[in-house]
């Protein structure tokens, strides 16, 4: 008899782990070491910017969407023909290495998305080698004044990230490949 009372709790306890099983997946999520996330309310004020999430092991509602950055840091190649001052075409290699500033990631997400390297970053970087190779002759940028370009370059660009809320940690300009007339 006592047997026969137990089969509904058995089954409707079953049940229940399959439905919590099922859920689970929208109700847990993991920020790993290097991440920070943010979350987006939908029922209620919306992407919360202020309030970064850490690494761990956490709970939301199901319905609200959480977005998770990597605020490790990151490079980005380009490469980019440019004009010295004097009108001629350069060929140059350059890396920029960055990371987006931890507590600043629901600023990114409102302004960018987490398309904000190929939004921000890379249209920035490309922006400013041209602007600043275009003050300097061929010669310069290759020879005597390689530093001060690749300086002067960082400085530009970090003033525009950092008002982006992204940290320019370096720019390097790997080569420099000048025009055959040049060369010789």
């Amino acid at each position: 008899m006592n047997n026969k009372r137990l089969v509904p709790f058995i089954v409707l306890g079953v049940i229940t782990i399959f439905i919590i099983a099922g859920v689970s997946s929208s109700l847990f999520y993991t920020i790993q070491t290097g991440e920070r996330a943010v979350i987006f309310y939908k029922f209620g004020e919306g992407l919360d910017k202020n309030n970064v999430i850490g690494p761990g092991f956490h709970m939301k509602a199901p319905w609200n969407d959480v977005y998770i950055y990597n605020v490790q840091e990151m490079s980005k190649d380009e490469n980019m023909d440019v004009l010295a001052r004097n009108g001629l075409s350069i060929h140059v290699d350059v890396t920029v290495r960055f990371n987006p500033i931890p507590e600043k990631i629901g600023y990114i997400h409102e302004k960018f998305n987490k398309e904000y390297i190929a939004i921000l970053v890379v249209p920035e970087m490309r922006s400013v080698v041209r602007q600043v190779m275009g003050r300097y002759s061929a010669e310069e940028i290759y020879s005597t004044k390689r530093a001060e370009v690749e300086a002067t370059i960082k400085s530009e660009a970090e003033k525009i990230l950092t008002l982006n809320n992204v940290n320019m940690v370096a720019l390097l300009i790997r080569s420099i490949n000048l025009p055959e007339q040049i060369r010789t």
